[in-house]
C-alpha cells in the first residue's frame, strides 16, 4: 500500500486526505496548529466561506456533500445596504439556487472528522523542518516536546497554505526552484454581529449583505449560531 504524507490539514488538505484515503492508500497529515477541534484557537483571519456549484461539486464527488450542508446556511442572493440605508436585494440565480455561507474554522473541523473516520492519521503540533526530495522524507519538530520525527512516504504533498513551510524548504533545496507571490492592495479586518438579546438573527439570514462605500467595504455573512462574519476591506 502507497504510503501519503500531507503537510497541513486545513481545508486542501482535509478534502485531499479523504480523497486518497477514499482510493485505498495510508494517508498522514502533519499540522503546525494544535487541533481545531479540541482548542479555542483562531482559524486564522478568515472570511466565511460561500459555496457554490464548483464547491459542491468537489465535496459530492467524495461523498460528503451532504456532512457539510449540515453546517451551512443558504444564501439566495445579495442584500445591498446603500448609503441612505436603503436595501436592494439581487438574486444568485433562478428560483431554488443559492451559495451557502460556511465557517472556514467549522468545515475544517467537519473534514477533519471525516478525514479520520476515513482512516487518516493527523498529527498537531507537527511543523515542517525539512523536506528531502531524493529520500521522500520530512522532517518534523513537535511545538511541545521539540522532538523531531523523520517521515518516510512514497508521495508527499504540501497543503500548508500561502506561507507555506514545504514550499521554503524547497526553495532551500531546489536548483531552479520559482514561484510568484502577489500581496493584495487592500486590508481586511474579521467582525462579528452577533444574534438579538431575543437569540435571532439580527438580519436576513438568506442573503450575503454588502455595504459598499468606494473606497471601502463590508460584508455580512450568517452563521449556524444565528451571528453574522463580517469583513471590512479598506483601499
Amino acid at each position: 500500500m502507497k504510503k501519503f504524507t500531507l503537510i497541513g490539514s486545513g481545508l486542501v488538505g482535509s478534502l485531499l486526505s479523504i480523497y486518497l484515503s477514499k482510493r485505498g492508500y495510508k494517508v498522514s497529515m502533519y499540522e503546525r496548529r494544535p487541533d481545531l477541534r479540541t482548542n479555542r484557537i483562531s482559524a486564522g483571519r478568515s472570511i466565511n466561506l460561500a459555496l457554490s456549484d464548483r464547491g459542491w461539486r468537489g465535496l459530492e464527488k467524495v461523498g460528503i456533500a451532504d456532512e457539510v450542508r449540515k453546517v451551512a446556511l443558504p444564501m439566495k442572493g445579495r442584500i445591498m445596504h446603500d448609503i441612505n440605508s436603503q436595501l436592494s436585494y439581487q438574486p444568485y440565480g433562478k428560483e431554488g439556487q443559492a451559495i451557502y455561507s460556511v465557517s472556514r474554522g467549522g468545515l475544517n473541523c467537519v473534514l477533519m472528522d471525516l478525514a479520520e473516520k476515513q482512516g487518516v492519521e493527523i498529527f498537531f503540533n507537527e511543523k515542517c523542518d525539512s523536506v528531502d526530495l531524493k529520500k521522500g522524507n520530512a522532517v518534523f519538530e513537535n511545538f511541545e516536546t521539540q522532538k523531531k520525527t523523520e517521515v518516510h512516504a512514497d508521495y508527499l504533498f504540501a497543503t500548508d497554505g500561502a506561507g507555506s513551510a514545504a514550499r521554503l524548504q524547497l526553495q532551500l533545496s531546489t536548483d531552479r526552484f520559482q514561484y510568484s507571490q502577489q500581496y493584495l492592495e487592500h486590508g481586511y479586518k474579521e467582525l462579528s454581529i452577533p444574534p438579538t438579546p431575543e437569540g435571532d438573527f439580527a438580519m436576513d439570514p438568506t442573503a450575503l449583505h454588502i455595504w459598499p462605500r468606494g473606497s471601502f467595504m463590508l460584508i455580512a455573512l450568517p452563521n449556524m449560531d444565528k451571528s453574522f462574519t463580517c469583513t471590512l476591506f479598506s483601499f
